[in-house]
């Protein structure tokens, strides 16, 4: 595993300089600890009055993960999870049917760093890479004239960062902004094998919910101790501080602090891309939206139990409502960073993109994300997009997805797009009579080299909705293939697959050529 710290002519940082502190009572919502090199030799250049206005304009793309538009006020939904976004998006673009191109992290963020569609990446598998001959093919190559620097607390992300490592000038490490704790130590002695050291940490410590853990000796000891470290903020969080992963404890707060910090001093063009935990979970939101929309009277459809439901005896309605109240978390930590950016000048030369990698669902016997189907609450998402200087509202409601992000970015900044971006330029920046065709892929169980076997694909076309799902088990060597009119039935209630049959076919024999031509490389 490649060292997770970049260093060249440009941009340099240290084991050391990477440490993040604890961050006590009193500087709860302050910076915190040493920064890059880069941070420091920009602010030395503005000593010597060496800093230039950039001739390109700035790129922020801020991920938020398994953020669902489903349940966004700023989309409709009934509960006000979204106040303070709901108020920024009245200076940008909105885009209201945009998709995720998979429905959890691995393929969801292959797609938005590389502009392909998970079929052409072949990063299907839960913590997986995109094919070796496509490492080079990322947003970060693209944009090889700019600073690029890259954080996430998701070691999924990370997987794909290492992989893309010759082209990240400034990648963060998962645990320089994480609180203290046993794992953040286990992974700075490890570094080279941060992932498998995590997990095998996790496995030794970390008390499961039926009491279990390989070393109940060491997992009370280390239990004991982590808690200790973050004491002083268990006040603020009533179900516990944040967690990215094991014992790996983060506060949002710190995370944008230092975004806003790393963009107000920058002096050459740069693009960073931010990938936050929340809102996923586990949701463990603030004490001031806690029990926010208890009791608020909403009741969400029903909808019937699917065929890859796996969850029994699950509180739906509770978990629902922790969710909501974790995104009130990320909506007003969104607010701030939009604030500080706005106080820095920042706003006037940086395109400011808000994002997530994939939705996350509480219906029809399904909880979270990790499934099998593909429905609007887990592949629909938030895109916002602020542009540099601009005050007024646009709204985009033609269907989008995440690989159309690269090639607009590029357009947008003078870049040339690569040949090899499979999305195309987001409304209002392409023809109005141009139309894209909007694909969602899941299959966990390819394996990379191999042909699909089995998988889920939808797609998205002249207002239909495909589904198409096929060599499941629980299929028993049959099809399953769904329509719904998404104009006259957002919620998927009433498959129209028979009565629209020719359409049906048509989409079917569209998604089948796709993946035909995906799968060449891998036939055997």
């Amino acid at each position: 595993m490649t060292h997770p710290i970049k260093s060249d002519s440009r941009s340099s940082t240290s084991g050391n300089s990477q440490s993040s502190p604890a961050i006590n009572r009193r500087d709860f919502l302050k910076l915190a600890g040493a920064l890059p090199f880069g941070l420091y030799a920009s602010q030395a250049a503005r000593t010597l009055g060496l800093q230039t206005a950039p001739e390109k304009k700035n790129i922020l793309i801020v991920v938020f993960d398994a953020f669902s538009a489903h349940n966004m006020s700023l989309y409709g939904y009934e509960r006000q999870t979204t106040p303070n976004i709901d108020k920024l998006a009245e200076r940008a673009t909105v885009y209201h049917n945009h998709y995720s191109n998979s429905n959890f992290t691995t393929p969801g963020t292959a797609s938005l760093l590389t502009g392909m569609l998970p079929w052409t990446t072949r990063a299907l598998q839960l913590n997986g890479k995109v094919a070796e001959s496509l490492a080079r093919r990322n947003i970060f190559s693209v944009f090889d004239e700019y600073e690029t620097s890259a954080y996430s607390h998701n070691q999924l992300v990370n997987t794909l960062f290492e992989q893309f490592f010759n082209d990240i000038e400034e990648w963060i490490p998962k645990e320089g902004l994480l609180l203290r704790s046993s794992e953040k130590t286990v992974q700075r002695i490890f570094r080279n094998d941060a992932d498998i050291s995590s997990v095998s940490w996790g496995r030794e410590t970390q008390v499961s919910d039926d009491g279990f853990a390989y070393s109940l000796f060491l997992s009370k000891l280390i239990s004991y101790l982590d808690d200790r470290n973050v004491n002083d903020y268990l006040p603020f969080f009533p179900r516990g501080v944040p967690t990215a992963s094991g014992t790996g404890r983060f506060l949002l707060e710190h995370a944008i602090n230092w975004i806003a910090k790393r963009y107000k001093d920058i002096i050459a063009p740069t693009l960073g891309y931010y990938h936050l935990l929340p809102p996923h979970a586990p949701y463990k939101t603030p004490g001031e939206f806690v029990g926010r929309f208890r009791r608020d009277g909403f009741t969400p459809i029903e909808k019937p139990r699917d065929i890859f439901a796996t969850e029994e005896g699950v509180d739906f309605e509770k978990k629902r409502a922790y969710y909501d109240e974790y995104i009130m978390y990320v909506d007003r930590e969104f607010a701030r960073l939009y604030q500080m950016l706005e106080e820095s000048g920042r706003l006037e030369d940086t395109w400011v993109v808000l994002t997530s990698d994939h939705g996350e669902m509480f219906e029809r016997g399904i909880s979270e994300h990790l499934t099998n189907v593909l429905y609007e609450p887990v592949i629909r998402i938030p895109l916002i997009i602020f542009e540099p200087g601009k005050s007024s509202r646009a709204d985009v409601r033609v269907p989008t997805s995440a690989i159309d992000l690269l090639p607009t970015l590029a357009h947008l900044n003078g870049v040339p797009i690569p040949n090899w971006a499979e999305g195309t330029l987001l409304p209002p920046h392409r023809a109005a009579q141009d139309k894209s065709d909007v694909y969602a892929v899941h299959s966990v169980e390819t394996v990379m080299g191999e042909a699909f076997q089995q998988g889920s694909i939808a797609l998205v076309k002249d207002g239909y909705k495909l589904h198409y799902y096929f060599g499941y088990p629980k299929l028993q060597g049959q099809e399953r293939v769904e329509l719904y009119d998404l104009a006259s039935d957002p919620e998927e209630m009433n498959d129209i697959s028979s009565a629209k049959s020719s359409v049906t076919r048509e989409l079917l024999a569209q998604v089948k050529a796709g993946l035909a031509q995906a799968d060449k490389p891998y036939q055997k």
